[in-house]
């Protein structure tokens, strides 16, 4: 009997339980170790260690030593960046992500959007500032709507979207004087705002080819009505209701192929998932950002849909050998709600509009149902006493599944309904409305 293969997952969201359950499920000869991962991950071949911090990679290292790791898959946007595929290349693992260098399409929008400039990808106009008095004249004479983004990394929560002079500068104000996001508000770019129709686009990558992902529909806004604070996502679908073969062509045309370009000849050591964040306006890509890894909520509606072996995939990513095999998918439709830790009594706000309180039990998680629905525990732990807990902001992601995406849709908000804990808070209109309008989200373009 062959040794079956033991692979590690760096994470500790919904993407990351998504991600292993991919590997699990289309792999019957695999062991995964999540890790930190969550306790509440019960799932057969899942290994967890919530014990270990994402702060530094050396535990990680020597856990994937202790274990006799062959593969790892690193998908933490903070790992990534920190530099965690370089220690465990440099440790002689087979690795799955980019380096750190190149982790810096995502981790400086600043080198971003010098890089598109450089290769013709089109891309909002935009003006980066390290001076905030300059940043705050700017946004202040400026002729149109802007979005103000921090340059670093800020939890997908460092973009303001505003409608008028006066919000540009208080977002100024909040990433540069009140430090918000930190060191990732040491520089800021602002963009000419756009208005049109979003698209979350994804690809494989080997270095030099690419294997494209189905798309999936974002719900930034935190607000039913796509109101609200712009977060890190409040809910997702897949299919996209705009995905046809002709948008998927003209997207790897006008977008996708230029950035392979750009990897290849940046030298860029980029293996795993892009993740490109576009706009359709006037029926035209514009490339708003790109994440040098899989997004959340995003892989929890993405991945469900992938039917090829993984670890198959993974080592290709590898070896460098993507050569244009087919990704094997379903039809299914997924729709996934974000159950986000709101406010409670103690007057904290809740996610995403600022702190919010952990360590609230979650009950009724006994009454989801998995014919009609997978729940992937997110920003949760389990403690002596209370069982599954809230410890973050997006705590889970309930992700309804059918043949037609209205029945996707209901069959979340039917299993969302059994869930309960203190300040909990989700969108009701995911799936029901579009992020660009008022209307149904499985209508004709």
């Amino acid at each position: 009997m062959s040794r079956q293969r033991q692979v590690l997952v760096v994470d500790h969201s919904g993407r990351g339980h998504a991600t292993v359950d991919l590997f699990v499920r289309t792999n019957d000869d695999v062991v995964v170790h999540y890790v930190p991962g969550c306790a509440a991950v019960e799932q057969e071949r899942i290994r967890t260690w919530p014990r270990i911090s994402l702060d530094r990679p050396e535990p990680f290292v020597a856990y994937a030593r202790e274990h006799d790791v062959d593969l790892v898959y690193v998908s933490n946007p903070v790992t990534v960046a920190a530099g965690f595929v370089d220690a465990f290349r440099t440790a002689g693992f087979r690795v799955v992500g980019p380096d750190r260098r190149a982790a810096r399409i995502e981790s400086s929008k600043v080198e971003a959007k010098e890089l598109f400039r450089r290769y013709g990808i089109p891309s909002p106009e935009h003006v980066s500032f390290d001076d905030v008095e300059a940043a705050l004249a700017y946004v202040r004479r400026c002729p149109y709507q802007v979005v103000v983004k921090t340059d670093g990394m800020s939890a997908g929560n460092g973009a303001f979207v505003c409608d008028d002079a006066e919000e540009a500068a208080a977002a100024v104000r909040s990433i540069m004087v009140d430090r918000r996001f930190g060191d990732a508000g040491d520089r800021i770019v602002v963009e000419r705002r756009y208005f049109g129709r979003e698209v979350s686009f994804f690809a494989l990558v080997d270095g030099e080819r690419y294997l494209t992902l189905p798309m999936s529909l974002d719900y930034p806004k935190s607000d039913d009505g796509n109101r609200g604070v712009d977060s890190a996502g409040m809910g997702a679908l897949s299919p996209h209701p705009l995905e046809t073969p002709e948008l998927v062509e003209k997207l790897e045309r006008t977008l996708l192929e230029p950035v392979m370009r750009c990897i290849s000849e940046e030298r860029l050591d980029y293996t795993g998932v892009i993740y490109l964040g576009c706009m359709l306006v006037d029926g035209e890509p514009l490339l708003l950002e790109i994440n040098a890894r899989m997004g959340d909520p995003e892989a929890e509606v993405v991945f469900p849909r992938i039917e090829s072996d993984f670890v198959d995939l993974c080592d290709a990513m590898v070896d460098r050998r993507l050569d244009g095999r087919p990704v094997e998918l379903n039809d299914t439709s997924f729709c996934t709600i974000s159950i986000t830790q709101g406010p409670t009594g103690s007057g904290l706000p809740g996610w995403p509009y600022g702190d919010h309180d952990r360590g609230h039990p979650v009950k009724g998680i006994e009454r989801v149902d998995p014919s009609q629905c997978r729940l992937f525990v997110g920003q949760a732990t389990v403690l002596p006493g209370k069982g599954l807990t809230t410890d973050g902001g997006r705590v889970a992601q309930v992700c309804g599944f059918d043949d037609t995406m209205p029945g996707a849709v209901e069959n979340a908000y039917a299993n969302v309904g059994h869930l309960e804990f203190e300040g909990i808070r989700y969108r009701t209109d995911i799936g029901r409305i579009l992020p660009w309008d008022d209307g149904p989200a499985t209508k004709e373009a």
